[in-house]
């Protein structure tokens, strides 16, 4: 291990110390927690496997604490409501400015860095919002409320804009639509179960950067106790090498990146991203 790396894992385990004496002072954490989940977010999630990168971090993150996760599979529309009628004990799609906020994780755990994706062949370059204004365009559900206002004004009168519930990431490879809006694991992790032979064009895309910063999200829990046990749960990953375990096992399988836990990067070895980790913590 390097010398960053002692000190990476140093300051995870004083994390752990610190909340753990927190915590001796708060009343006790149910055995089980019911988590409440993306059900459209494969790699991340894959409610048919009952797996996905954030199902596995996180049920390793609560078995450190010895919680189990029971894991409820929900449209976005319906995290607030069902962590407010106690449905669900933990939310993965809170953000501060949400109504109904529950407990807050201290800081953001996951990173949704959209791109508008092109055959580069096709379209070598976007430069603006506006440039897809005169083209097929493809997004995830929910885009024009999730992506902000100025993408919303920009997809008002695209008459070819669509948002299916399933990303169809095959459908630009077919010439079937010219742009897709995606999270560029998501799109590349569909891509190969629509179209196998097609992992190996990857090299043929260009992902165009215009969609703005990503979407930061917290978890938001019913109690503090629940808030704090995640938080020494994560701290234990990072300590321990778990998560780089975790997250190369979907690299190998599936090319996904680490960009999807940037935050908790940024919270835990900030020397790694200096300066995406400085503009998470001016957006916090």
């Amino acid at each position: 291990m390097t010398a960053s790396g002692y000190r990476n894992a140093l300051a995870a385990l004083v994390w752990v110390i610190c909340t753990a004496c927190a915590a001796a002072e708060q009343g006790p954490v149910p055995a089980t927690l019911k988590v409440g989940l993306q059900n459209v977010i494969a790699p991340f999630v894959m409610p048919g496997q009952q797996t996905g990168l954030l199902v596995d971090v996180l049920r390793a993150a609560f078995a450190t604490q010895h919680i189990a996760a029971d894991f409820s599979y929900l449209p976005n529309v319906r995290f607030e409501q069902q962590l407010r009628e106690g449905k669900v004990d933990v939310s993965t799609l809170a953000k501060p400015e949400y109504k109904h906020k529950g407990f807050l994780s201290h800081w953001p755990v996951t990173h949704f860095h959209n791109m508008a994706i092109t055959v580069r062949s096709r379209i070598p370059a976007l430069h603006h919002l506006d440039d897809l204004k005169a083209y097929r365009v493809t997004a995830f559900g929910n885009a024009r409320k999730v992506l902000g206002r100025e993408y919303d004004a920009a997809m008002a009168k695209n008459p070819e804009y669509r948002e299916p519930a399933t990303m169809p990431s095959a459908s630009l490879i077919l010439n079937r639509t010219d742009v897709i809006i995606s999270q560029r694991d998501i799109f590349l992790y569909y891509l190969s179960q629509q179209m196998p032979e097609a992992r190996s064009r990857e090299g043929e895309l260009a992902f165009h950067d215009i969609i703005g910063p990503g979407n930061l999200y917290w978890l938001s829990f019913r109690s503090e106790q629940q808030r704090d046990a995640f938080e020494r749960g994560i701290a234990e990953l990072y300590a321990s090498g778990e998560i780089d375990q975790i997250i190369a096992r979907y690299q190998k399988e599936f090319g996904t990146t680490r960009d999807f836990f940037l935050p908790l990067d940024c919270q835990f070895r900030p020397a790694q991203a200096p300066k995406a980790c400085k503009d998470i913590a001016r957006r916090q």
